[in-house]
């Protein structure tokens, strides 16, 4: 059903009001328009030409069309994209505090990490440093635990990953391989397929739809889906032009981007449960890691919280943890 939303809404064709729009929301992002996250930008440019009637028109901008990468985030600050969808590693260099929600296993299950964005004022002070220098996030669109992929070895001890190259995804992602022994290598998205092919790296931490829909499986031959990580996008928008939005449409569009990810959490979770079959269909060792894996590489990356306290703070550490009891 998902999938044949989106083919029936085209990037900007089908479906949109034949009158001239009164805002026009540029909308570059850096994945595929196909794969769990574009579906529901998808259905955010329908519900929003429809329930303004034509008032807000939205131009999606898939796979690093418009920009990608820093380029991005310096884009919706300066007001040349009023929205985006950007992974949360790019915002921390604006508000290093950003970064708790990238430590190592700070959210083993996918509960806690939805109590934590759902508590609109702790979302509000993690990202107000943000907003201070021209970017809000009205909300946050989960993804989901990432999964370990890598070319030549599954990876059951954290000392697996000693002496690999793997895609780092910003500093506290990268601090986390560097405490597991590996090489963080900084590269975009679009990057990474070749990257894979010419091993210049040996695997990445990633969505697992994302492995399969990029076809990177045809590289890695080996994953781990592991709760170290959870993936998700700041639903950012240039905070000058948001407060300049008539207030109904303001709310129009804050309303409809809460429902679009919150609908998202079951789709990214079908998704993955769709992705690890497939990648299994296709050749690739899946393993899901067990509780005594965990405990494991909780214990091996202990010194990455140890690492980023001063940078994020005692307080916000503490608050991170009280969302998992």
């Amino acid at each position: 059903m998902w999938r044949a939303l989106g083919c029936v809404i085209a990037l900007g064709i089908g479906l949109v009001p034949a009158r001239a729009a009164e805002v026009t929301i540029r909308f570059p992002v850096e994945y595929a328009i196909d794969i769990a996250p574009g579906l529901s930008n998808q259905d955010f440019k329908k519900l929003i030409e429809e329930r303004t009637n034509g008032r807000v028109e939205v131009k999606l901008f898939p796979s690093g069309s418009l920009y990608k990468g820093l380029d991005l985030v310096q884009a919706i600050l300066r007001g040349d994209a009023e929205m985006s969808t950007l992974t949360s590693a790019y915002w921390t260099a604006l508000s290093p505090k950003v970064a708790v929600f990238e430590l190592p296993y700070a959210f083993p299950e996918r509960a806690a990490f939805y109590r934590a964005i759902d508590d609109a004022a702790f979302i509000n002070s993690l990202y107000d440093e943000v907003e201070a220098k021209g970017a809000k996030a009205i909300t946050i669109m989960p993804y989901d635990h990432f999964g370990f992929g890598t070319r030549t070895k599954p990876l059951r001890n954290p000392r697996d990953m000693a002496g690999l190259k793997m895609r780092g995804l910003g500093r506290t992602n990268s601090a986390m391989l560097q405490a597991l022994g590996a090489s963080a290598v900084s590269l975009n998205l679009v990057e990474l397929s070749p990257a894979l092919q010419q091993g210049v790296i040996d695997g990445l931490n990633a969505p697992i739809d994302i492995m399969l829909a990029y076809k990177w499986h045809e590289s890695v031959k080996h994953v781990t889906y592991a709760p170290a990580y959870i993936g998700y996008y700041p639903w950012m928008v240039n905070a000058k032009w948001w407060n300049a939005l008539a207030p109904d449409l303001r709310k129009t569009i804050h309303d409809t981007a809460i429902e679009v990810a919150r609908l998202h959490r079951a789709r990214s979770e079908a998704e993955t449960e769709r992705a690890l079959a497939g990648l299994k269909a296709g050749g690739v060792e899946t393993h899901v890691q067990t509780p005594e894996e965990r405990k494991a590489w909780i214990e091996a990356t202990l010194p990455v919280w140890q690492q980023f306290e001063p940078q994020v703070g005692k307080e916000l550490i503490a608050r991170v943890r009280s969302y998992s009891k």
